[in-house]
């Protein structure tokens, strides 16, 4: 698996996280540890889709 360097990633990029969520970059601080993302798609709980949150750079698994 790739490792993905948070501080590259611009904001609009999508990106998969863990539990199988797409999440939009909405900021990043380029701390290399959190990017803050509005969730796109969640599968097991959509009522979560279109909030916000701190993503850590362990529960990003990939670009989407």
């Amino acid at each position: 698996m790739a490792i993905i360097n948070l501080r590259t990633l611009e904001v609009g990029a999508n990106i998969r996280l863990s539990e199988n969520i797409i999440a939009e970059v909405v900021e990043n601080p380029a701390d290399g540890m959190w990017v803050m993302v509005r969730y796109v798609s969640c599968p097991d709980d959509p009522s979560r889709e279109g909030s916000e949150e701190m993503a850590f750079a362990t529960d990003v698994i990939y670009m989407a």
